[in-house]
């Protein structure tokens, strides 16, 4: 159960948001940082995640008023959080905060409060190497989830710097999606595929071809590591994802997407995991 003091600091926090208060802002997700890592240390999870949910709402409220140094602020408190979450090896609370970084990052996004989105975007890349390299399946999928959310948010945007948060997502999706191939975490190297093929539609509604070949690529990077390592079902989301692409730029005549995609699959040709009709088969049931 919360206490008045944390639900009244959650209040002074909104409320300086409504009046535009950075600092205001700053010091109450400062005091609720203190108190979710108390919770923590505690072992009181459930509180902590109600914490990390509170730092989220705070986060988001102060991207939608456009409050740049606010949403860093958040982000920065759940980073702190993040760090007691994993050193208490308190996976749930973890995964929240992954999450809450996803959430934080799509708004700043759509708000086109880039440097907040690529705050946001670079956190979750480093939290999603740790996550695979320690065999931390749910939380590399948490990654996953919130590099997509703001990867697919920044494939929508049309201003300058947007191309280089769509660029980070896609990055760092294919680095978490391929050392969870090798790690053999699958789960987490199809959620890395499904994010990928996802931001690569987003994209091509908007016709940038640069972006799609560049998916297409860090897809094929992932469905070959998924191979090395025997997972079927990983490398036929891969091949899946890239007969998706052909398709859909083909469609909407970007030619240049659909050549990359079609070089990419034809990894998978060499492979034979394509050439039959079970494996045909299999891929249209992952679709």
């Amino acid at each position: 159960m919360l206490s008045k003091d944390h639900n009244s600091i959650i209040q002074e926090g909104l409320a300086f948001i409504d009046e535009g208060f950075d600092e205001g802002v700053s010091r109450a997700l400062a005091s609720l940082t203190e108190i979710g890592k108390g919770y923590l240390n505690e072992r009181k999870e459930l509180e902590a995640e109600q914490t990390v949910a509170s730092i989220k709402e705070i986060g988001k409220a102060a991207a939608l008023q456009g409050m740049e140094n606010a949403a860093v602020s958040a982000i920065r408190s759940l980073d702190k959080i993040l760090q007691c979450s994993m050193k208490q090896n308190m996976e749930n609370t973890t995964v929240k905060v992954l999450l809450s970084f996803g959430t934080i990052g799509k708004t700043a996004m759509e708000q086109h409060l880039e440097t907040v989105a690529k705050l946001a975007a670079s956190m979750l890349g480093k939290s999603g190497n740790t996550a695979a390299l320690m065999n931390r399946e749910k939380e590399a999928i948490a990654v996953t989830i919130g590099l997509g959310e703001i990867g697919k948010a920044a494939a929508r945007t049309k201003f300058s710097d947007a191309s280089e948060n769509a660029a980070i997502c896609v990055s760092c999706l294919g680095d978490t999606g391929k050392l969870a191939a090798q790690k053999m975490l699958e789960e987490a190297a199809i959620g890395a595929e499904i994010m990928l093929e996802e931001m690569a539609a987003a994209a091509m509604e908007e016709s940038l071809q640069n972006a799609t070949g560049s998916i297409a690529s860090s897809i094929e990077e992932i469905g070959k590591s998924a191979e090395e390592e025997e997972m079927e079902s990983a490398v036929f989301q891969a091949a899946s994802a890239l007969q998706t692409i052909v398709g859909s730029a083909g469609n909407r005549y970007l030619n240049g997407a659909s050549i990359a995609a079609k070089v990419a699959l034809e990894t998978f040709n060499d492979f034979d995991v394509i050439n039959n009709e079970e494996s045909i088969k299999k891929i249209e049931e992952i679709r």
